[in-house]
């Protein structure tokens, strides 16, 4: 797997990704300032933290990683950042089940779920295809190495 390939796999589309960050500004605009309630004292700001968290997140994984030359290393980069999201979405998905209403409450969860779709969508097979193409490049690697 050349470098070339690695971030044609790597590479987001602008469109796309413009389109996650407002979708995650107006869930953080939603998580700070909207009319969200929750059962029980403290929820709604954990809610924030994690929203916050996962906004991080998603620019870890729209960085540019041209400045790392190693194929191998690229290629774990974003896999370690589509894995950290994933699990920053997952710890907001367990805060919201907190939420119980208010007048923003439908925004949010709706917000929130297609977040969790591009983590799922195109995000996934991405993942799925760097995972193999890892798996390719320890295979080479290795059979170089003279290892079995």
């Amino acid at each position: 797997m050349t470098l070339h390939e690695i971030d044609i796999l790597t590479e987001l589309d602008p469109e796309w990704m413009g389109h996650v960050r407002k979708r995650w500004l107006r869930l953080m605009e939603i998580a700070v300032w909207g009319d969200l309630r929750s059962r029980s004292p403290g929820s709604v700001g954990k809610v924030r933290r994690r929203t916050l968290e996962m906004g991080e997140k998603w620019r870890s994984v729209f960085n540019d990683r041209a400045w790392i030359p190693q194929v191998r290393q690229r290629a774990k980069n974003f896999l370690g950042s589509v894995l950290s999201l994933r699990d920053s979405l997952l710890s907001l998905e367990k805060a919201a089940k907190d939420l119980e209403g208010g007048a923003d409450y439908a925004e949010f969860a709706q917000i929130l779920a297609e977040m969790g779709q591009a983590v799922t969508g195109p995000l996934a097979e991405r993942e799925n295809k760097l995972a193999v193409a890892l798996e390719r490049l320890s295979q080479v690697t290795q059979d170089e190495e003279g290892v079995d």
